[in-house]
């Protein structure tokens, strides 16, 4: 036998050898790797996989559900969450443990993106809640992050709900009127629906109140007898109030009993506005307050400005910047609803400290002028590197154009 022919056949028996030693070592482990994957996941079967919806019968429709696990043995779904609404907008994945009585067994951070700490207590507030999540409040200086879980939280849970796999909690009346406020009176709360302001003591039906950070009003809630109420009261002390489903209620002693006790007007701080507003304005030009009823944003501040050459409105917004901290902007609009001037107190917050964003600042400011509801798109309020403070012009911006639109309709 020559060489060629030696060398084949030892290949082919090396070959043999080894897919024998492959099969041999699959068969070994193989049990052990399930067994790994059950001791993992127990009995869980999964229902629910966003990789391919249309293979479940369930039927998902928030985003952050990424897969939901059903251990008929343990009792429990499992529902992986993805989220990217954090301070960051980097991936927030999250694992739930949810028992078939609709209460958490346990919430698992398992990738965070975010580096801020959300303490020792958050996380574990969540066992034992049901859809409600009446006990899980958000972490104080991490108010985005925390929001971003306890929303996705709520997104899992609605999910098992509207498949007819739990059973949904009941929501308390002061729950129900906090969810209420970014709807009715957004200027009191930051983007991610968190309060941003002191809580006061109430007295009578009104139980309790806030006070808005940037002092745009103050909010109250009320109980009178089966029913609950949310008080709103603007910075010129006008008061609104609402029903749970955030319709208008005519009540004149609820009325009175949050007008009583609304925060009063603030002169120091509306003087210091005007002051500011008259460098925007033509020499001597008086500036003559207005109250729009029903504004309840973040402007502090509206102007009926007559002039010999017609009428401008002038209006100071605050709405909620870096950290949640105020930012303070001023504009002025003519007749038609068209920017003619726009400053700001102080865009970039910390400018000491936080320097990696790109802003040529006149520039910024003329992008706003000639604008009008109608034409303005939001793209101009970008400050590149300066995510928080572009929203927070943003806000500003429409929070003006609406009062501008209640001040004509009036």
């Amino acid at each position: 036998m020559n060489k060629s022919i030696r060398s084949v056949l030892c290949l082919v028996l090396l070959l043999a050898v080894m897919l024998g030693a492959t099969w041999g070592v699959n068969a070994l482990t193989a049990p052990i790797v399930e067994a790994n994957a059950k001791a993992l996941l127990g009995d869980a079967v999964l229902i629910y996989d966003s990789a391919d919806p249309s293979a479940s019968a369930l039927a998902v429709t928030a985003d952050t559900v990424q897969r939901v696990y059903k251990d008929d043995t343990k009792q429990l779904f499992t529902v992986d969450l993805s989220t990217s609404e954090g301070y960051s907008h980097g991936p927030i994945d999250l694992k739930l443990t949810v028992d078939f009585e609709g209460r958490i067994a346990g919430l698992e951070l398992v990738q965070n993106s975010d580096d801020k700490d959300l303490g020792e207590a958050f996380l574990p507030s969540f066992a034992g809640q049901d859809s409600a999540l009446g006990g899980v409040e958000l972490v104080a200086g991490v108010t985005y992050s925390s929001s971003a879980i306890r929303n996705a939280v709520s997104d899992g849970m609605n999910t098992l709900i509207d498949n007819g796999l739990i059973t949904a909690g009941q929501k308390s009346a002061e729950q129900l009127l906090a969810e209420l406020i970014p709807s009715v009176y957004p200027g009191l709360v930051n983007k991610a629906g968190a309060i941003q302001g002191e809580e006061l003591e109430g007295s009578g039906v009104v139980t309790k109140g806030y006070k808005a950070a940037n002092g745009s009003g103050s909010a109250w809630f009320i109980q009178d007898g089966e029913n609950a109420y949310l008080g709103v009261a603007d910075f010129v002390g006008g008061v609104l109030i609402f029903d749970l489903e955030g319709n208008l209620v005519e009540d004149s002693a609820l009325l009175s009993a949050v007008a009583e006790l609304a925060a009063p007007v603030n002169d120091d701080l509306h003087e210091a506005q005007q002051k500011a507003l008259a460098r925007l304005l033509p020499e001597g030009a008086e500036l003559q307050p207005m109250q729009l009823t029903g504004l309840a944003n973040s402007v502090t501040g509206a102007y009926y400005v007559p002039t010999g050459d017609g009428v401008l409105y002038a209006f100071v917004a605050r709405p909620y910047g870096y950290a949640n901290e105020v930012m303070e902007l001023y504009y002025v609009l003519d007749e038609n609803g068209a920017i003619v001037a726009m400053r700001a107190k102080e865009l970039i917050l910390h400018s000491e400290y936080f320097t990696s964003y790109t802003l040529d600042e006149s520039s910024y400011r003329d992008n706003f002028l000639g604008l009008t509801a109608d034409e303005y798109a939001g793209e101009e309020a970008l400050i590149t590197g300066a995510t928080m403070s572009s929203d927070a012009v943003d806000t500003a911006t429409r929070d003006v154009f609406e009062a501008f639109r209640l001040a004509t309709a009036n």
